[in-house]
């Protein structure tokens, strides 16, 4: 297959079905996220233009692409909030014994909710308050307050301890 029919292929499926994906993203994720899952799900689709003649079912293959694009965005999450590191935030116990350190921070993470992990990592990340909240579709004083009930309720867990 040529170049030139690889794009007008590309193009009248990404024509029938960009707004059935984004639709898709946007029934579990915000306009932002939703909008870069989509771009995702056509930029994989692209590498496999060149074979899509051999594929019988063109939507059912697209929605496979974005599920697996929805697939690798929560993996992706749930590293990153198991990775989180919080030891900046609060005390460090004085303990020598690793393990201990180790159970005692994942302790903490324990105690909060996914949206309060999801949260904790995009400031960890470096994110500002100001974009965590566009993300999430709240105000950057928002973001503050739970930032800063979440380092409450970790301190009042770390205080039970």
């Amino acid at each position: 297959m040529n170049n030139d029919n690889c794009v007008t292929i590309f193009n009248e499926l990404y024509d029938e079905y960009y707004h059935k994906v984004l639709a898709y993203f946007k029934k579990d994720f915000n306009s932002y996220e939703a909008e870069d899952l989509t771009q995702q799900t056509f930029l994989k689709l692209w590498s496999w233009i060149p074979n899509i003649q051999f594929v019988k079912n063109k939507k059912a293959y697209i929605f496979k692409i974005a599920k697996n694009v929805r697939c690798d965005f929560y993996r992706k999450s749930a590293l990153m909030l198991s990775t989180v590191c919080i030891s900046e935030e609060f005390e460090i116990r004085d303990n020598s014994d690793f393990s201990c350190d180790v159970d005692f921070y994942l302790s903490y993470l324990n105690g909060l909710t996914y949206y309060e992990r999801r949260l904790f990592a995009m400031k960890e990340q470096g994110l500002s308050s100001r974009e965590i909240g566009s993300i999430l579709g709240l105000s950057a004083s928002a973001v503050r307050s739970r930032l800063q009930a979440i380092k409450k309720k970790i301190k009042e867990n770390s205080c039970k301890e």
